[in-house]
């Protein structure tokens, strides 16, 4: 993910995130190595950590420490430290959403996944990608999906049916 992105998701959620200092007062992310995931997944991660917040706050519980977000087999991978059932309940619910959104874009239409190594993209991302004209591209199968990508391509939005 972009720095800017990170950036922003850090900010709005800084509860979650322990910060440390340097020698020289620089404050390092509290990520090691960043959100290491496309910028297509930034709405998904908003939209976890802001659920995750308001939660914390109506249940007046302690907030949970993100340790590292990242791709894994081609689906988000959501490490952290406390929470309870609820949380876990929509941390294992974002990770299965992200096999559904394209990595890049975001987009949720036309969305598949390769073959060797797992990535999960829409056709228009996979094919404009030159580090992935080597690996095949198949179409998720989900039939809900199939008819809901069906209906949105047929009406435009979800706003419109």
């Amino acid at each position: 993910m972009n720095n800017i992105l990170q950036k922003t998701l850090i900010s709005r959620y800084n509860i979650f995130f322990e910060y440390h200092k340097k020698n020289g007062g620089d404050i390092i992310l509290p990520i090691y190595f960043g959100i290491e995931c496309g910028d297509g997944w930034f709405t998904l991660l908003d939209t976890l950590m802001g659920r995750i917040k308001s939660y914390c706050k109506y249940q007046k519980i302690k907030p949970i420490n993100i340790q590292q977000v990242k791709e894994k087999f081609g689906t988000l991978r959501f490490y952290y430290t406390g929470g309870d059932e609820y949380i876990r309940g929509l941390v294992s619910m974002a990770e299965h959403m992200s096999s559904n959104i394209c990595e890049e874009c975001g987009t949720t239409l036309d969305v598949g996944r390769t073959n060797g190594w797992i990535s999960y993209s829409c056709s228009y991302c996979h094919k404009n990608n030159p580090r992935r004209k080597d690996l095949e591209w198949i179409p998720n199968r989900d039939n809900r999906l199939m008819k809901l990508t069906r209906i949105l391509n047929k009406y435009g939005s979800r706003n419109k049916i």
